[in-house]
C-alpha cells in the first residue's frame, strides 16, 4: 500500500489541513473514486477512501497493521510534526480492491521471478482455500487481486503498467524485475468483504435468472428485456453493464446499504421485464431455480439483506 501513488504518476504536496480538506471536497465535487493519504513522520500512513464521492472509511497504516482512524485525532496524531498528504483517482475496481486490503491484516510477503513461482503460487492459495486479496508490485507494474476459497475472481483483478488500468495480470512474469507480493487473508466480519460476497452472489443470480430467460424466450427478447433493464437503472449511474445475458457489476458501492439497494433494483428490472414476456409464474420460477442452484453461502449472503425470491413478486 505504499507504492500506488508512485506508480500512477502523482506528486505529494506538504501537508496542510487545508490541502487535505481541499482534496477531500474535490473527491465529493467530482463524484470521483479515489484515494488521499496522509503520511505522519516516516512510519505511520493515514488512507482515506472514496467511493464515487462518497467516505467509506478512513484507516491507519503502521507496522503493517491496519485499523480505523477517526480523523478527529489527527492534530493529536501530527503533533505540529510535519507531514505530507496527497490524492489519486482510481477506477471503482481498484478502489473496491485498495479498500478490501485496508480492511484485512498482513499474511505473508512472497517474491516471484517467473511462471513456474506465480503458478506455484496460484496453485497453494487454491490448496489452502485462501479468501482475501493479494497486492503485487514492481519497478513498472502495481496490482490488485481478489481471491475467495483459494480462487481468483476474475471481475476485481485489476493492474495498472503506467499507460492505464487492465483487468488483467501482465504477460511475461519477472522480465521486468521480479514481482513483490503480499497477500491479507480477509475478515470475514468486514464490509468489504461482505460487499465482494454479496457482489458476487446478487450478480451470478441476476446473471444465471438472465441466461435461463434467454433460452425459454429467444436471443431478440433477451435484446429487448436486457435494453428495458439498463434504461430502468440508468438515473443510478451505477456502473452495472448488461450485454446478452452477462451482468457484470463494476461499481464501487459505499457499503452493504448501498449495494443491496441496488441489487433489489437490478432484480426488481429483470423480474418484471421478464414477467411482461414469460408471465409472473414463470418468471418467479426461474429465480426460485436459480436461487436453490446457488452455494449456500451465496444464499446467505443475499438472505442478510432480503434479496430471497420470496421477496419478489411479479
Amino acid at each position: 500500500m505504499e507504492r500506488h501513488l508512485f506508480l500512477t504518476g502523482q506528486t505529494e504536496l506538504h501537508g496542510s489541513l487545508v490541502a487535505l480538506n481541499s482534496m477531500q471536497a474535490r473527491l465529493r465535487g467530482q463524484k470521483a473514486t479515489g484515494l488521499i493519504e496522509v503520511k505522519v513522520g516516516t512510519s505511520r500512513q493515514i488512507v482515506i477512501v472514496y467511493a464515487n464521492g462518497v467516505q467509506v472509511g478512513t484507516y491507519l497504516l503502521e507496522n503493517d497493521k491496519s485499523r480505523s482512524f477517526n480523523l478527529t485525532e489527527l492534530s493529536v496524531l501530527w503533533g505540529g510534526a510535519p507531514f505530507s498528504v496527497s490524492s489519486v483517482t482510481l477506477p471503482d475496481r481498484a478502489g473496491r480492491a485498495v479498500w478490501l486490503i485496508l480492511e484485512s491484516r498482513l499474511h505473508e510477503r512472497a517474491e516471484v521471478n517467473n511462471e513456474q513461482d506465480w503458478n506455484q503460487l496460484l496453485a497453494r492459495w487454491k490448496q489452502e482455500g485462501f479468501n482475501g486479496a493479494a497486492e503485487l508490485t514492481s519497478k513498472t507494474v502495481q496490482g490488485f487481486i481478489v481471491l475467495q476459497m483459494g480462487q481468483v475472481v476474475e471481475t476485481e483483478t485489476v493492474f495498472f503498467s503506467g499507460n492505464g488500468f487492465e483487468s488483467a495480470p501482465p504477460p511475461n512474469v519477472g522480465v521486468y524485475g521480479a514481482w513483490q507480493v503480499a497477500t491479507y487473508a480477509a475478515s470475514p466480519l468486514s464490509g468489504a468483504w461482505k460487499c465482494l460476497n454479496l457482489r458476487e452472489s446478487a450478480i451470478r443470480w441476476a446473471s444465471r435468472a438472465l441466461d435461463r430467460y434467454r433460452e425459454i424466450a429467444g436471443y431478440k427478447f433477451l435484446q429487448v428485456t436486457s435494453r428495458e433493464i439498463k434504461e430502468i437503472i440508468r438515473p443510478w449511474e451505477w456502473k452495472i453493464e448488461i450485454a446478452n445475458a452477462s451482468i457484470t457489476d463494476d461499481h464501487f458501492f459505499a457499503g452493504l446499504e448501498a449495494a443491496a439497494h441496488a441489487y433489489r433494483a437490478l432484480l426488481m428490472g429483470l423480474g418484471t421485464q421478464m414477467s411482461f414476456v414469460v408471465g409472473g409464474a414463470l418468471t418467479q420460477r426461474i429465480l426460485n431455480e436459480v436461487y436453490e442452484d446457488l452455494e449456500a453461502d451465496q444464499r446467505s449472503a443475499l438472505g442478510a439483506h432480503r434479496l430471497i425470491p420470496a421477496a419478489f413478486s411479479f
